[in-house]
């Protein structure tokens, strides 16, 4: 099919000319543009001017229209005057520096030509100094104004330092050359101190544990020694967080190796945890059937876990061949006590049947009190000679083996026995009374070395010994703790040596030492007494007042005050432990929750 061809014929010369007006007035004159676009530079900035001038016409007409306009501008200008001068004082940030890096691993890259570039922005002149939000684009303090091409490349840095490059998205080279980059930059500003490491630097650093072990006490850590005043910690997920317990937390405690945490309560199950603050994943549960736990703990080096209630009986978990013993006290050390009045962890009660005599004895003709039961006991880590010190009535102690599960020892108090630890070589037993008397005991040979009263305190409910006997710790129904050092010249105070029974004499009590500090920070009785494994902390908590938990800061002597704070969800605190390397606490409370925080001073858990 052929096109036809339309020709417009005009009647006279005055159609042809209302066209080209009509032209002129919709699409412009092709020599008023050419015109413009060859104006010289001293006339002004083409296009650029013919917009400013649009956009005022724009605003003025604008402004002519309303009846009033509310002036915010002087408002909003000084913030952002207050805004660029912080900014200026501020520095180079992370994302400049990343910027810088960037920049100086792409010099050598060859750049694609743009598509397009428009002339115009040559002749375009921007005034930096006088606009509040365009003063960030400034090289110096004394740039007032910018040509096109140079805001341009501005706009496109304060881009990247707002929105900077991912590190996944460069190649190898250019993170080498960027790593390289960097490394010159810290080192030409002397702020090495302030680089962030590597993640091969980092993950060794983790993985080591030369700092915590070789070091001893104080020289674990970042910095070695911990600073008082704030406790730097974070809050991670639950520990029990994959199986919450259904009742109180009774027991919580981490293993020797620092990856598993024990959780126990009166939900008659004892839990296995593996921390490692993201999932802490279930290891291993087990059902106690006919026994509420009152107490468990790690023993023999980590291999076994003793747990026990309020029972005749208590049960061994051997972690190596998932074992579960149910073992009966033996009746040896079922000490004869008081008929009436007795006390101590757990005071029994004479129970009459219906129907018969009142003030019957339940027990047996030998004069016991009632059946003890092995709630509270003691458990030594040293995993040459395994020992559990069961707390009876009386101030009764019995040493049970836990290798043969036999009685090999028993231990004698003025007083009622209240509480009892064992130290880090367990060759030493340190116990306290109800009536405020502290009593250590050389377990060799079954001797009383020394007993000292507990200054001010009218009882004691709880003991913590540090991991090298250099502090001991005691907590009493008033919520009063104090802190004890042990003296150079007397070491028989936690340990026993033959030359100090020769210096001493037998029988002759050595002078009490006095605390370091009594701690008066909690107000109601003490049950959670714990050192972290470098003696740079001390936890001490109560179960009786909600939050009654605080962190000692032992070389000051001084409490963290930052932390808990009103919105940390510890409740009412019934047990609480660090981990081995004090990089992890746990709290236990009374609404089955296992709570973790980190401490961000040590490195490892």
């Amino acid at each position: 099919m052929k096109s036809k061809k339309v020709v417009y014929c005009y009647d006279n010369e005055d159609d042809k000319a209302k066209e080209s007006a009509l032209e002129e007035f919709l699409f412009g004159s092709g020599a008023a543009v050419g015109k413009l676009l060859a104006k010289p530079e001293g006339d002004g900035a083409g296009i650029a001017d013919l917009v400013r001038q649009a956009e005022a016409a724009a605003d003025s007409d604008e402004d002519d229209g309303l009846l009033f306009v509310e002036d915010r501008m002087g408002l909003q200008d000084d913030d952002e005057q207050q805004q660029d001068e912080d900014d200026d004082e501020a520095g180079p940030g992370p994302g400049s520096m990343r910027l810088q890096q960037q920049e100086a691993a792409g010099k050598g890259r060859k750049r694609r030509a743009p598509a397009w570039v428009d002339a115009a922005d040559e002749d375009v002149t921007v005034q930096v100094a006088s606009a509040p939000r365009l003063r960030k684009l400034r090289q110096s303090k004394g740039q007032t104004e910018l040509t096109g091409a140079d805001y341009e490349a501005a706009l496109r840095r304060q881009h990247c330092v707002l929105h900077p490059r991912t590190t996944w998205a460069m190649s190898a080279k250019q993170q080498r050359q960027s790593k390289q980059a960097g490394a010159a930059a810290a080192d030409a500003s002397a702020i090495d101190e302030f680089e962030e490491p590597d993640e091969e630097t980092a993950e060794k650093l983790l993985m080591s544990g030369s700092g915590l072990l070789l070091g001893g006490g104080a020289a674990g850590g970042r910095g070695g020694l911990l600073a008082p005043g704030a406790l730097e910690l974070s809050r991670l997920r639950d520990a029990n967080g994959a199986s919450p317990s259904d009742a109180v937390v009774q027991a919580l405690q981490f293993h020797p190796n620092g990856q598993l945490m024990l959780t126990a309560g009166f939900d008659k199950r004892l839990k296995l945890f593996q921390v490692d603050g993201l999932r802490n994943p279930l290891v291993q549960s087990l059902f106690l059937q006919d026994c509420p736990i009152h107490t468990a703990a790690f023993a023999a080096g980590g291999s076994k876990v003793v747990a026990a209630g309020r029972r005749p009986f208590y049960y061994i978990a051997d972690l190596h061949t998932a074992q579960l013993e149910r073992v009966v006290t033996p009746p040896s050390i079922h000490h004869q006590g008081q008929r009436q009045g007795s006390s101590g962890p757990q005071q029994t009660q004479q129970k009459h049947k219906k129907g018969g005599k009142k003030g019957g004895s339940s027990g047996a003709a030998g004069g016991r009190t009632g059946m003890k039961s092995c709630e509270a006991f003691a458990a030594s880590s040293d995993p040459a000679r395994p020992l559990l010190a069961f707390l009876g009535d009386g101030g009764h102690i019995g040493l049970v083996s836990l290798g043969s599960r036999r009685p090999v020892g028993s231990l004698k108090m003025n007083g009622s026995a209240r509480a009892a630890v064992f130290s880090s070589d367990g060759n030493t037993l340190v116990t306290a009374g109800g009536d405020g008397v502290l009593y250590t005991w050389d377990l060799r040979s079954q001797r009383c070395l020394q007993q000292q009263r507990d200054e001010g305190a009218i009882d004691c409910t709880s003991l913590a010994l540090s991991a090298d006997s250099s502090y001991l710790a005691t907590g009493g129904s008033s919520g009063v703790v104090n802190v004890y050092r042990r003296p150079a010249g007397l070491l028989s105070l936690f340990n026993f040596d033959d030359t100090d029974v020769a210096a001493a004499g037998f029988g002759v009590q050595p002078a009490a030492p006095a605390p370091l500090k009594a701690l008066m920070n909690l107000t109601t009785s003490i049950d959670s007494l714990s050192f972290s494994h470098d003696s740079q902390m001390l936890l001490m908590g109560s179960r009786m007042k909600k939050d009654a938990l605080r962190v000692v800061h032992l070389p000051s002597l001084t409490v963290f005050a930052n932390w808990p704070t009103g919105r940390s969800p510890l409740q009412y605190v019934h047990c609480a432990a660090f981990s081995p390397h004090s990089g992890f606490l746990g709290v236990g409370n009374a609404k089955g929750r296992a709570l973790l925080y980190r401490l961000h001073h040590y490195p490892e858990a």
